[in-house]
């Protein structure tokens, strides 16, 4: 090859090269598009119990769309207390619980680690 030529395959290989990075770069601040297997599923129902009715658990939900909600569960139902498996026996009134699916009957109901408030703290030592 001559000069000339080896200067023109230079210059195409270069200009192919920058092409391709500006044709693939992104302007800032851009999202990446979503992707539907990365979807975020909803954790489920989170709530204090209030009681057990039968076979079915009534829980009051926090924060702004607060309300009481009666979860339904069967034989199928998983519980979980303190990593291990447990029993719809052992839901008691007061516990914290996160249930899933967050609508029709429920497939698991896990007791959240109980956290100790500030309130909590004065209460046992004014007691």
């Amino acid at each position: 090859m001559n000069r000339r030529a080896t200067k023109m395959t230079l210059m195409f290989g270069l200009s192919i090269a920058l092409l391709t990075g500006i044709a693939s770069a992104k302007p800032k601040g851009a999202t990446p598009p979503k992707d539907p297997a990365q979807k975020k599923e909803n954790p489920g129902v989170v709530g204090t119990v209030l009681k057990t009715d039968g076979t079915n658990i009534v829980l009051q939900t926090h924060g702004k769309n607060s309300a009481e909600v009666t979860v339904v569960t069967d034989a199928k139902t998983q519980f979980e207390l303190k990593g291990a498996a447990a029993k719809f026996a052992d839901i008691k009134p007061g516990m914290q619980v996160v249930v899933t699916p967050p609508t029709g009957t429920a497939q698991k109901v896990v007791v959240a680690e109980q956290v100790k408030t500030k309130k909590d703290k004065k209460k046992k030592k004014d007691a």
